[in-house]
């Protein structure tokens, strides 16, 4: 019986790695992967917004050339 115990123990031990293993992976992916994208969608976005930005100012100017 306390053998069974112990093979047991040994077993669930097996599977817990292996379970920490498969996270670690997961975690890894979206590390190097995921948060890579990410960061290039939001310079990508950040990019976008200033050109509109300057596009605005530029406008503002036109407009107070215009009024002045």
């Amino acid at each position: 019986m306390e053998a069974y115990k112990i093979d047991k123990t040994k077993l669930e031990v097996a599977e817990v790695k292996g379970e920490i293993k498969v996270l670690y992976n997961k975690i890894d992916t979206i590390e190097n992967n995921h948060l890579a994208h990410i960061k290039k969608d939001i310079d990508r976005i950040l990019y976008i917004l200033s050109a509109v930005g300057i596009v605005v100012l530029g406008e503002l100017f036109v407009l107070l050339n215009k009024v002045l």
